[in-house]
């Protein structure tokens, strides 16, 4: 790999704009021998682009690439895709023989379009993921996209099963449950796949719905456990790796739960309830379908993901109902808007109103304070696991004959989620205070906290999550609804890339910057302004001080060692509980200097490292000052060699205890007046 060519491809999808760069999937036919791959251009000329166009390019192969806020994935293996970067223009010679085979790339396009023409801004993005899945204006909507990520009905906007039962319906409506219907409905089902850019999670979906509409097709009778494993095989047959994919897991946990316990939960809800009533039936089934749909999906939602909605069922009630008419909708709007843009744009403000009810419901759920539970929290995971183990235990012995009302596991069940809940900050309380260096990837935000106030040290990473989620999931899981102050020891990219989702889920009373940051690129001022609109209050520091939060003592310290923006970072030396910490960013060793000259270090107990480990920073001298017992790497993937050899041989000779955030996850450390490692 690294060698360059000149190619000629054919665009298989329209280019992606990221953050100054463009990337561009497509099929090489000359130059190189014939694969798909994703090309980045990071300067040059891209001419608008759609699929089916052959473009020439002189391209540079890479078996990897690095962007901020992403994994570096390597593609080696045979039919994946190839790696690289273009150099120079892209040259536009024609079209493609076969560019008709791209005809549902192009109607998504046009959709994503008429989304933001018939649909006002504030509900534009939404529809647009709804329809198309593309969920990348719904993310920098504002805190619509978290908001729904805490009220647990993200997947109303991950294409997937809901969407193709929609439009099953929706076939079944015009033509009643008949062979004809589940034809069209497989046709529409492909064609929605082909739109949605044949993700894993629609694929799987089409698949089993599809071999569920096949049985009235072939007038067989339709047997759901049969059509169910003959779909797993099938996927399984294409790909057998995929077995141990999060996604295929999840999705048959929920479909699993859906065919075995909605008819339990029909049966007990017309024996126990008025089910004449219409609202009633429509309440409960939809209460039912969440439920089933949860079941088994929610263990394995928490342990991969961490985090637990607890008023989903909730959301999912109140806005299912909304969420499905939308859907259908949208697609008629923009079949109208296609010819008459006038009017769908009048129906569209009409139906905006049912967008707005969803995200009044989605940001209400989402800003209460144990709209979610949080798995980083042991009490929490016990709870959960609680919960299972009683209505498992409760099953069984009803079908032993042993008669115990439902109402017995369900309070027991209640009462621990309280104290789970209403005890979050006890184990902080115990400790004095903890240290946290989460593993945000390659970047640093590290969190204090005493059980009466909380401060956060930057808040940026190259994680697979948003180091303001990383951060929030945290907090939260320890009870902390708030951050005291948010300090940003200086604007690079690794430390500061999640403040904003972090604003966004969590109440920062302040936040301190340095007075003198380099702000080339924005960051500062698109922050600063998102804070001051949440009711932040902006510090700028411009020399050494001292504060007191809670029962912590924070000093700031501004060494100013010079141009370099890591010099000129802000260094914190934290007293909390019985401990001190210090947390260097990416000081290196002009700052260590000057810090030195001043007397300012004295000996801590903890050492967030500088620079991430970085050679130019942790000087022996300075080492040997701080006599830290424990030392603190926060690092993760990256393509600098960090921590460095030197680096690590060096802190194993001051520093009795060594760890780093890519070994161990988050480095929680009790801060008592013998410091332990939690």
């Amino acid at each position: 790999m690294g060698e360059t060519a000149e190619v000629t491809a054919v665009v298989t999808d329209y280019p992606q704009e990221g953050d100054g760069y463009t990337k561009l999937e497509v099929r090489i036919t000359e130059g190189v021998p014939r694969e798909q791959a994703v090309l980045y251009l990071y300067s040059g000329e891209m001419p608008g682009l759609a699929p089916g166009d052959v473009i020439q390019a002189e391209i540079k192969i890479t078996s990897a690439l690095v962007r901020a806020g992403e994994r570096t994935r390597t593609y080696t293996a045979q039919n994946q895709n190839l790696l690289g970067y273009i150099r120079g223009d892209v040259t536009v010679t024609g079209r493609s023989s076969q560019a008709w085979l791209y005809f549902p790339k192009v109607l998504c396009q046009r959709v994503k379009t008429l989304c933001g023409e018939i649909f006002p801004s504030d509900t534009a993005p939404f529809m647009t993921a709804l329809l198309t899945g593309d969920t990348t204006a719904l993310k920098n909507d504002g805190g619509h996209y978290t908001a729904m990520r805490l009220s647990g009905v993200l997947h109303i906007v991950a294409v997937s099963g809901m969407h193709l039962f929609v439009l099953t319906s929706y076939c079944e409506t015009v033509l009643g449950k008949s062979r004809w219907a589940s034809l069209l409905s497989i046709a529409v089902i492909v064609l929605f796949t082909l739109m949605a850019g044949c993700r894993p999670s629609i694929v799987r979906a089409a698949v089993m719905q599809s071999i569920l509409l096949l049985a009235p097709v072939l007038g067989r009778e339709n047997d759901s456990p049969t059509s169910l494993s003959a779909a797993l095989l099938l996927l399984l047959l294409i790909n057998p790796a995929a077995v141990a994919g999060v996604g295929l897991q999840l999705s048959f946990a929920c479909v699993i739960g859906l065919l075995f316990l909605i008819p339990k939960l029909s049966g007990w809800c017309h024996a126990h309830l008025p089910m004449r009533n219409k609202l009633m039936r429509t309440t409960a089934n939809s209460l039912n379908c969440t439920i089933s749909a949860t079941a088994f999906a929610l263990p394995l939602s928490a342990w991969y993901f961490g985090t637990v909605p607890l008023f989903s069922p909730v959301a999912n009630l109140l806005t299912l109902w909304a969420v499905e008419i939308c859907f259908g909708a949208g697609y008629i709007l923009c079949a109208i808007g296609a010819v008459l843009p006038g009017l769908a744009s009048l129906l569209g403000l009409a139906f905006s109103w049912l967008v707005r009810w969803c995200m009044l419901v989605y940001e209400t759920i989402g800003a209460m304070p144990f709209a979610c539970l949080y798995t980083a929290d042991n009490r929490a995971a016990l709870w959960l696991i609680s919960v299972y183990g009683l209505m498992i235990l409760w099953y069984v012995l009803r079908r032993l004959g042993v008669f115990i009302h439902f109402g017995i596991p369900a309070g027991l069940c209640v009462i621990g989620l309280c104290v789970v809940l209403l005890t979050g900050d006890v184990s902080i309380r115990q400790a004095g205070g903890i240290l946290t260096v989460l593993d945000v990837g390659q970047g640093e935000s590290v969190a204090l906290t005493d059980g009466t106030a909380t401060v956060l040290v930057d808040c940026g990473g190259s994680g697979l999550d948003n180091a303001g989620d990383v951060a929030a999931d945290y907090l939260l899981s320890l009870g902390q609804s708030e951050i005291d102050i948010l300090i940003l020891t200086h604007l690079h990219e690794d430390h500061t890339n999640g403040v904003e989702e972090l604003l966004y889920r969590m109440e920062v009373n302040y936040l301190i910057y340095p007075a003198d940051a380099e702000d080339a690129d924005d960051t500062l001022t698109d922050i600063l302004a998102l804070a001051e609109s949440l009711g932040t209050r902006n510090v700028a520091l411009s020399s050494d001080c001292t504060a007191q939060v809670g029962n912590m003592v924070l000093t700031m310290y501004l060494p100013q060692a010079g141009s370099d923006e890591n010099e000129r970072g802000i260094v914190v030396l934290a007293e909390i509980g019985g401990g001190t910490a210090l947390i260097m960013g990416d000081a290196g060793e002009n700052a260590e200097t000057v810090l030195l000259a001043q007397d300012a270090v004295p000996d801590v107990d903890v050492l967030v490292v500088g620079h991430h480990g970085s050679k130019t920073a942790s000087s022996a001298l300075f080492l040997q000052t701080v006599q830290a017992e424990t030392a603190v790497i926060s690092v993760g993937y990256n393509s600098y060699n960090l921590p460095a050899e030197e680096i690590l041989e060096r802190l194993s000779v001051y520093c009795p205890t060594v760890l780093r955030t890519d070994e161990e996850g988050n480095v929680a450390i009790a801060m008592t007046e013998e410091e332990e490692n939690g």
